[in-house]
């Protein structure tokens, strides 16, 4: 995760409210805080990019775990925001890799995975099934969701920003969830909801077509879970709350994990007679033929205010969201981000022990992936994340940013007629240290040698 953060509730605000259009600046502040659910973005210094962000969670993952990066038989990263249109992420990160550890990885492959934010999704489910088929060489493999979010100035998207990246090893005997087999159900469709065309900094978003689109894929990849689920693991006739204990979504913004939650739970409630005679007094548009159709926005409004759906979201969905109020959006990890939100906050982690996850991926464009797994031994995660987000001079890792520092950042350098991925890292606003770090492009065309728009990355000790 990136050091430096801009506080969207402070000078950021004084300064866009006029410039969004907000009759006042608390006007943006509640718009930010409850209508979006963040307070705070990761935003990467000149030096990061998303291999550098990979390569810094592969370490720690790979540290933590004490495991020798010898045994890692596959690094595969999934991400939206690529450094190269022809070498993987992945790749570089092996070298980072050899050159920190001092080892040689050549056995490993490296593969990269691009599907919107479900990317690292389907790098996942590459890497488990080497080893369910029995063709893992190596006893563990190395999954990398990293991403940089970003949305031009001045608009509605760009308190959605953020930066970071999650590595998850996987093995055939996983110490803290064990996946379910059988389960995976899968929704794609070809949708224009979001997309980012080659040359583009940015993305292009249709952002309300953009949720329905989630929720529409989302909710029918939910009852196909749900379906399979039942006979996988002998659950007949349950519901979708019944089988799945903690609820972990794609989370773009910490509020469109609610508004998911209300359509794959409304749906399942309605269809259920006795949770629908228990709403029927708090919520009674759940009796509505039309609340799966032409009522249902209204349906979901009215469940949103019902004290049970409060509990419940309070208790099985909240705890993985507050990680993304002070990191926002990075896009294929903003899921797994999750997970790491409900153990970090969970109050004793050995209760997790034995409940089911249950996984609602998702990218735009569109695919909508749910699955689940058990935790095995959640003791055996190490809390570090919330650590890391206390300000630098409170014994953290994080450091402001001021409005002028960030658009500078937000900008990059001046690239004129040049194509950004060939001018040369700007100076970094804090300098780079015990991380790896962007040191330069390569410029060089010769006969002997060609490297232009090559990027070269080093460890930078502190």
């Amino acid at each position: 995760m990136p050091r430096l953060y801009m506080d969207l509730c402070g000078e950021w605000a004084n300064v866009r409210a006029s410039e969004l259009g907000e009759a006042t600046v608390e006007g943006l502040v509640g718009k930010v805080r409850k209508g979006v659910g963040v307070e705070q973005m990761a935003i990467p210094d000149a030096h990061e990019d998303s291999a550098t962000l990979a390569a810094m969670a592969a370490v720690k993952v790979i540290e933590q775990a004490g495991i020798d990066p010898r045994d890692v038989g596959s690094i595969a990263v999934g991400t939206e925001t690529t450094v190269d249109q022809s070498k993987s992420i992945a790749a570089y990160v092996l070298g980072m890799l050899e050159r920190r550890f001092n080892v040689e990885l050549r056995e490993a492959g490296a593969p990269q995975f691009q599907f919107a934010c479900i990317g690292a999704t389907y790098a996942l489910e590459a890497a488990v099934n080497s080893f369910r088929a029995g063709e893992a060489t190596k006893p563990y493999a190395l999954v990398i969701a990293t991403d940089i979010s970003k949305y031009p100035l001045r608009t509605s998207g760009e308190y959605t920003q953020g930066a970071g990246a999650v590595a998850m090893l996987v093995s055939k005997n996983p110490r803290l969830v064990a996946l379910d087999a059988r389960v995976l159900a899968t929704i794609t469709r070809d949708e224009r909801d979001f997309f980012r065309p080659n040359g583009l900094s940015t993305a292009v978003v249709d952002g309300k077509y953009s949720i329905d689109v989630y929720l529409d894929c989302i909710a029918e990849a939910a009852r196909l879970y749900v379906r399979r689920a039942r006979e996988a693991l002998e659950l007949e006739n349950a519901g979708i709350d019944d089988i799945v204990d903690d609820f972990l979504f794609h989370i773009p913004f910490p509020r469109m994990a609610e508004y998911a939650a209300l359509r794959v739970l409304g749906e399942a409630w309605r269809a259920d007679d006795s949770r629908r005679a228990a709403l029927a007094a708090t919520t009674p548009l759940v009796a509505d033929p039309e609340s799966g159709g032409a009522n249902r926005r209204a349906f979901e409004k009215q469940l949103a205010q019902d004290p049970a759906f409060a509990r419940f979201f309070k208790d099985r969905i909240g705890p993985s969201l507050s990680l993304s109020r002070r990191i926002g959006n990075i896009y294929s990890g903003s899921m797994y981000l999750g997970l790491a939100s409900l153990l970090e906050h969970a109050e004793d982690r050995a209760k997790l022990r034995g409940r089911r996850v249950g996984f609602f991926s998702y990218g735009s464009g569109a695919s909508a992936r749910v699955f689940s797994g058990v935790f095995v031994d959640p003791e055996s995660y190490t809390p570090h994340v919330r650590a890391l987000l206390a300000p630098a001079d409170e014994g953290g890792g994080r450091i402001p940013l001021e409005l002028a520092q960030y658009e500078r950042l937000h900008g990059g350098p001046a690239a004129g007629d040049v194509p950004l991925s060939l001018v040369q890292p700007a100076a970094s606003t804090v300098r780079p240290r015990n991380e790896f770090a962007l040191v330069r492009i390569g410029t060089e065309s010769s006969p002997s040698r060609t490297d232009v728009g090559y990027r070269y990355y080093d460890w930078v000790a502190g």
